[in-house]
């Protein structure tokens, strides 16, 4: 985890690796055993390496590499997180099936200098199906990313986006009810 405090991470925030932090082997052999993650001790196994993690549900499928991961009350599903650098989840934020949340990128004329800008996910969110997230975004609060999506600039709050690269497709109608 990077001792950074959680309400000093901006998606602006920048992390240079010069050496390519190693990943726990054991981690990640426990994540990709269906197995064992389909016990109560892959539950334990992610709380151990995200400790900022709480009250959350995941299908096996679910693999980080470093447990930069926080957040509340949130449906992980198969997510595949290339957290180098942190992604901070706010509460209730759900994942559909097969998603990628990749904070890192490779240095254009250094390929051996990795460059990572975290993810941070408002309240309220739902990701859709196999959507990509890249670093350095931030989606605000109500919002739903459609299938497909690939999200590599911010998204304002309430709104349904979609697309590739992602923009917002329209307003949210928020608190209307729907009659029988």
């Amino acid at each position: 985890m990077i001792n950074t405090k959680l309400a000093d991470i901006t998606i602006n925030t920048e992390y240079v690796f010069t050496n390519i932090p190693r990943k726990n082997v054991i981690l990640q052999i426990l994540l990709r055993n269906t197995l064992f993650m389909a016990s109560p001790l892959g539950k334990y196994l992610i709380q151990f390496y995200s400790p900022n993690l709480c009250n959350f549900s995941y299908i096996p499928g679910f693999i980080m590499l470093y447990g930069n991961i926080a957040g509340k009350n949130v449906g992980l599903c198969d997510v595949f997180c290339v957290d180098y650098a942190p992604i901070i989840l706010g509460n209730n934020v759900g994942f559909s099936f097969r998603n990628l949340l990749l904070t890192s990128s490779h240095d254009e004329v250094n390929f051996s200098i990795v460059k990572a800008r975290p993810i941070i996910i408002k309240d309220n969110v739902w990701i859709t199906s196999n959507c990509t997230i890249l670093g350095g975004v931030e989606i605000g609060e109500n919002s739903i990313i459609a299938a497909g999506s690939v999200v590599t600039k911010s998204i304002p709050p309430n709104v349904i986006a979609g697309g590739n690269p992602c923009k917002p497709l329209r307003s949210r109608k928020l608190g209307v009810e729907i009659s029988s």
